[in-house]
């Protein structure tokens, strides 16, 4: 994860005209980005030392870079309570929550940050979609060289059943409209809604470029985040940071989640009387509901996830699958 597992985030204290008293860039782990930060900070005269006396200080020397958790900070610097303007911090991970520090954020955002302060981002949104065969390895086995290998890419599949994939998905792989699984509100969450359950309910693209006729079939669900640099603390040039397939690729890439089988999905009504299963080529589902929890592990900074999916035909009958679990 590179920087991004350094990084815990950095705030700002009492800047009247733009002119930061204080400003604190605060690591859990300690790595070549906090050396090398404290020595840009030093060569400029603006690394803080409160041991410096007057003549010693050549510059404003307002960065202090400390090497902690938030939770341990008033250990190390002293710290006023709920007395800093502005907390900015690049905690997300993988499917925004493995990895991720948001637990140290909101306890500086509860403990340091005045009251009305910004925190940056402050919104994340988890997002999905099915995919397509593409985004499965079956298509790269069933020509290797030359040579037809898809007894092993539906061995490779089966496994992808039962372990998260972090990747880039292209674009086309998508089948399904984007639906929105999970909002988070930076400035007032509570930690524990870090752990939560909700729905996607998937279908396909009724009109436009992206739409299909026929048979479709959804080979799982994928999952990004977008966070928000919102009007409500960035009122000149409100931004999103978005990690969908649809945007340019970043590090976090995209998360994927691989059915157990492929469920057929379709726009068209479904044939009244038919015994076919719902989710099959003869009786393809309407939507694709599935029902996604995701909680802290009890290993450090890991996620685990459970998929419970549904398929609904357009007349209203349904078929479940058993649910699956992941860890990242």
């Amino acid at each position: 994860m590179g920087v991004q597992r350094c990084l815990l985030w950095l705030h700002m204290y009492a800047f009247p005209d733009h002119n930061a008293k204080l400003l604190v860039s605060l690591y859990h782990d300690f790595c070549l980005t906090v050396i090398e930060q404290m020595q840009v900070a030093k060569n400029n005269g603006l690394l803080y030392d409160e041991n410096a006396n007057t003549e010693q200080k050549g510059g404003p020397q307002v960065i202090s870079v400390v090497h902690t958790k938030a939770e341990e900070l008033n250990h190390k610097i002293v710290v006023p309570p709920n007395g800093f303007d502005v907390l900015v911090s690049e905690w997300m991970g993988y499917c925004l929550l493995y990895e991720s520090m948001l637990s140290s954020v909101i306890y500086a955002r509860d403990h340091f940050l005045k009251p009305g302060g910004a925190i940056l981002p402050d919104t994340a949104t988890i997002l999905g979609a099915g995919f397509g065969r593409g985004g499965t390895s079956l298509p790269f086995w069933e020509n290797v060289y030359g040579f037809d290998m898809s007894c092993i890419g539906k061995e490779v599949t089966g496994s992808s059943a039962r372990f998260p994939v972090v990747d880039v998905l292209d674009s086309k792989d998508v089948v399904t409209d984007t639906a929105v699984l999970h909002y988070f509100d930076l400035a007032t969450m509570k930690e524990s809604e870090m752990d939560f359950t909700a729905s996607l309910e998937l279908r396909l693209p009724e009109s436009g470029a992206a739409a299909v006729a026929g048979v479709t079939w959804c080979h799982g669900i994928v999952l990004w985040f977008d966070t928000g640099f919102t009007d409500r603390f960035c009122k000149d040039k409100p931004v999103v940071l978005s990690t969908s397939p649809f945007s340019t690729p970043t590090h976090w890439s995209q998360t994927i989640f691989t059915f157990e089988e492929p469920i057929a999905i379709t726009n068209e009504k479904s044939v009244v009387g038919s015994s076919a299963s719902v989710g099959s080529a003869e009786c393809p589902a309407g939507t694709i509901r599935s029902r996604i929890s995701i909680v802290r592990a009890s290993e450090h900074r890991s996620i685990d996830i459970s998929i419970e999916t549904t398929g609904i035909s357009s007349d209203g009958r349904k078929r479940s699958w058993p649910a699956q679990i992941f860890n990242l």
